[in-house]
């Protein structure tokens, strides 16, 4: 909250399916004001204090809960709205989200003290709120929820024959020797870096030169997060739980149905017996070692257990659970190799190129935001609508996962001619783990011969599609 003159103001961000709306409600002494930059109902809307009839909080339950997969991250287990009655000419309602944690109770608190006996309360039920404030909007009679549902099935079927279209061998084939290549081209670069770890002698922190380093000492933070299933104290960590489903045919599968995370995956301490570098680990390549419990034939950690009986799973149940847990344990071994640098020549936080502001834009979800807003103005709540059913239908049992990670962070807050250990700018490998470099070193060469395999099955598959077209035509 900031305070200019007899104004108050907050400045919140809310998480949607398209993407980050940023949002701010301002009070002063004759108007309250909201403000978001959102593709649907972005400006400003202000109203007089005098023309309010009255107001109040409106609450509903979100989805999900104890026993349910994961839904994506910006589906609440809560909603709040503050409405109030009267308002502008057009006679429209005035119901806006609120922020969650001290910001919600302070625009409340403002907002009653300046409604006085116009205030009707807090978290009432949404139809009961609507109906006291006369703001139960006829925008959406049943007719108009009835036409948005079938134009978004509409728009589902066109995208699936536009998908069907994408599957032609015309643009199938194309697309198949570039997925091949690129397979193929990341085991081969995963075989160079294994080379180049092996051919690097280990470095001390002390007397490490600038240029390609390999380091093997311990990770360090000042705020250790505690792994829920081990409960290790940890740089970070990250938890994922599966479900075994049985398809009626003696056969199953592991789906995921929640995921956790904690710590700061953006910067590590490196530290050995001589000094500390920090590591940025914008771009690395983690290769970190997992732990893995199946209920029926491990016992799980008591922390673990906890958890589990928290989100709804019991260990102890009829169900078949798969629990991971991977983390980068504080004080515990890590090894690097990557580009030792000053800090003064890392990137700024917005010098990014055309493909890392493009996966910048998937990563965020600033894409969805930008269709949004560049559809015409009837068909914008119907793509939003559409988006958000499909976000949240890919996302089931995923949306606990880290959305965000060393990808998204910023370079360390240190001087410019302090060193720091980063990706670099020369294709050099950078690459942290916390095994030891022969483990390290197999896991690497492993993983890359899988993907120069997966790489060559693409490509000759696609051989064989390009040539049974040819002979059909």
């Amino acid at each position: 909250m900031t305070i200019g003159g007899d104004a108050l103001h907050w400045t919140f961000t809310l998480r949607t399916p398209l993407g980050e709306t940023h949002c701010s409600f301002e009070i002063d002494a004759d108007v309250l004001r909201f403000e978001s930059d959102g593709p649907l109902g972005s400006g400003v809307d202000s109203r007089h204090w005098s023309s309010i009839g009255a107001g109040g909080t409106a609450a509903m339950a979100g989805m999900g809960g104890p026993g349910s997969p994961d839904l994506p991250g910006w589906v609440p287990a809560q909603m709040e709205w503050l409405i109030l009655s009267g308002g502008r000419e057009d006679g429209k309602p005035f119901m806006r989200v609120l922020p969650a944690g001290a910001q919600r109770d302070d625009i409340v608190a403002a907002v009653r003290q300046r409604l006085g006996p116009r205030w009707l309360g807090e978290r009432l039920p949404l139809q009961e709120a609507q109906a006291r404030l006369g703001v139960s909007s006829s925008e959406w009679s049943t007719l108009k929820v009835v036409g948005l549902v079938v134009a978004v099935l509409a728009l589902l079927v066109v995208l699936i024959i536009l998908l069907s279209l994408l599957l032609h061998p015309v643009i199938a084939i194309p697309a198949g020797f570039l997925a091949g290549g690129w397979l193929f081209r990341k085991g081969l670069h995963g075989l160079r870096d294994g080379l180049a770890v092996a051919n690097t002698p280990t470095a001390k922190a002390s007397s490490a030169a600038l240029g390609l380093v390999e380091l093997a000492g311990r990770a360090v933070t000042a705020q250790p997060s505690i792994a829920p299933v081990t409960g290790r104290p940890s740089v970070w960590w990250d938890v994922a739980i599966h479900l075994w489903y049985e398809d009626g045919r003696n056969n199953g599968e592991w789906r995921q149905v929640a995921a956790r995370h904690g710590g700061d995956i953006g910067v590590v301490e490196f530290v050995d017996d001589t000094g500390r570098i920090p590591v940025w680990l914008k771009g690395a390549d983690l290769l970190l070692e997992a732990q893995v419990w199946e209920s029926r034939k491990d016992a799980l950690p008591s922390p673990g257990t906890r958890l589990l009986d928290e989100l709804g799973f019991p260990w102890s149940g009829n169900q078949r659970i798969r629990v991971s847990e991977t983390c980068l344990e504080a004080n515990g071994a890590v090894y690097v190799i990557g580009t030792l640098d000053e800090r003064r020549n890392l990137p700024a936080p917005g010098d990014t190129d055309a493909i890392e502001r493009f996966m910048a834009s998937i990563r965020t979800g600033e894409w969805r935001h930008k269709i949004v807003a560049s559809a015409p103005g009837p068909a914008k709540i119907v793509v939003a609508v559409l988006i958000s059913f499909l976000d949240m239908f890919c996302k089931i049992g995923t949306g606990g996962e880290r959305a965000r990670g060393a990808d998204d962070s910023s370079p360390p807050d240190i001087a410019p001619a302090a060193t720091v250990v980063w990706k670099g700018r020369a294709g050099r490998p950078f690459l942290v783990s916390n095994r030891p470099e022969p483990a390290a070193l197999t896991s690497l060469r492993q993983r890359s011969l899988l993907f120069c395999g997966a790489g060559a099955v693409v490509l000759c598959y696609t051989l064989y599609e390009l040539v049974e077209f040819a002979a059909g035509t």
